[in-house]
């Protein structure tokens, strides 16, 4: 007979397994919740809940004994543990598990990232390498049309008719050959055709502006985690940290230790989307990821290409349970007739439902104001500053000073 009362060590998380009182007695809700509910109706058994003293779900202490709910099953405090409890090796050495129900994909999110500053747009249309490119082409092209192409014209002269030619500024005292005007033809195409993508890059980079970089894998992680841009929090009183630990990967050996050296961690808890403000990424299971912390666009919420391993996922019970055959034979009629899966999304819809009522419509406004643009008239002050002192100089220098001509 399948006993009458079943002691769960539980944990309450939010929308997950979140713990309600009705009267004198406390039900569980949520996507977890609701699998309970049903193992109780379909087995005719009554359920107590005993929260874990430590928030956590379960971890080798150094002495051999084991936290959170693992450790009040493997006590005998508690006959199952729930929620979503990740099947592992060390963990089914102390508890049975009965037949998984979902999957547990652990990867890690982050905030999308704010927007690029509008003050240095002017040079995001071309990436570093080919703003070095460009001016080694320009000081090599001034450097060969003064010296076959101008006549009797300085560096000086040659450099500043070629960067004028940039601008759309003709050139004089040019030479008149044949293979000279192809050279000149050339160079001409590429002073014509460079600006013109400049200047169409550059007004769409101010229009939609780009935003700022953000690891999206983890060794991308682990990279900014060591250089001291980002932190990386793992939840407590998981395994996350021994699987990372255990890696081959030497990246992830890396990435764990900063984590330990550091104590990051976090709690599942009602703020928990607070926790991402900052560069910060969090490790995650995928199936939580949109039931935790809402879906786009009510969060920006970014998940990672990749991941540090996928597990099944059961109901832990004390080992021998008596009555395992019954519960696998609900389960198998729960996870095949699809229930699970529904009740999982019913609720990431609810959830999602809440924040959307949450949030302020707001009109997106895509238009340029005099704020985007300061630096552009800035940058054309400056300019005209500086012809002016040129434009001054000339005046005031001797007649035969010449800065183009010999």
């Amino acid at each position: 007979m399948f006993p009458k009362t079943i002691r769960v060590a539980a944990l309450n998380i939010p929308n997950v397994f979140q713990l309600n009182a009705i009267g004198d007695k406390i039900v569980a809700d949520g996507s977890e919740g609701k699998l309970l509910n049903c193992l109780a109706e379909k087995l005719n058994f009554e359920y107590e809940l005993i929260l874990s003293p430590d928030n956590q779900w379960g971890s080798r202490n150094k002495n051999g004994t084991w936290n959170g709910i693992v450790g009040l099953v493997q006590s005998g405090k508690a006959e199952f543990a729930m929620p979503a409890l990740g099947i592992t090796e060390e963990r089914n050495e102390e508890l049975d598990f009965s037949l998984p129900y979902t999957l547990l994909e652990k990867l890690f999110v982050t905030k999308e990232a704010m927007e690029m500053p509008k003050n240095t747009a002017f040079t995001y249309p071309f990436t570093l390498n080919a703003w070095i490119l460009y001016v080694l082409m320009t000081l090599a092209a001034a450097i060969l049309f003064q010296r076959m192409i101008f006549k009797n014209a300085t560096l000086l002269g040659g450099f500043l008719s070629v960067l004028g030619s940039i601008v759309s500024q003709a050139m004089e005292n040019v030479r008149e050959t044949p293979w000279r005007r192809v050279l000149l033809g050339s160079w001409l195409s590429i002073a014509t055709v460079m600006p013109f993508l400049y200047n169409t890059n550059f007004l769409s980079f101010l229009t939609l502006p780009e935003k700022m970089p953000f690891p999206r894998t983890f060794e991308e992680l682990s990279k900014a985690v060591l250089s001291g841009k980002y932190k990386c929090l793992t939840p407590i009183g998981t395994v996350d940290r021994e699987l990372l630990h255990r890696s081959d990967i030497e990246y992830l050996v890396k990435l764990v230790q900063v984590i330990e050296k550091n104590d990051w961690d976090y709690q599942f808890g009602k703020r928990f989307a607070d926790l991402l403000d900052g560069p910060t990424a969090l490790i995650v299971p995928r199936a939580g990821m949109n039931i935790l912390l809402g879906s786009p666009p009510f969060i920006n919420v970014k998940p990672s290409l990749d991941n540090i391993g996928i597990w099944h996922v059961g109901v832990g019970m004390k080992k021998n349970f008596c009555c395992k055959e019954r519960l696998n034979s609900v389960m198998y009629g729960i996870v095949s007739g699809g229930l699970y899966e529904k009740w999982f999304r019913d609720q990431t819809f609810i959830v999602t439902l809440r924040d959307r009522l949450n949030v302020k419509h707001e009109v997106q406004k895509i238009q340029l104001t005099l704020e985007d643009l300061k630096l552009a008239f800035f940058t054309l002050s400056i300019g005209y500053f500086l012809a002016f002192l040129v434009f001054l100089a000339e005046l005031l220098s001797p007649k035969s000073f010449d800065i183009f001509y010999f």
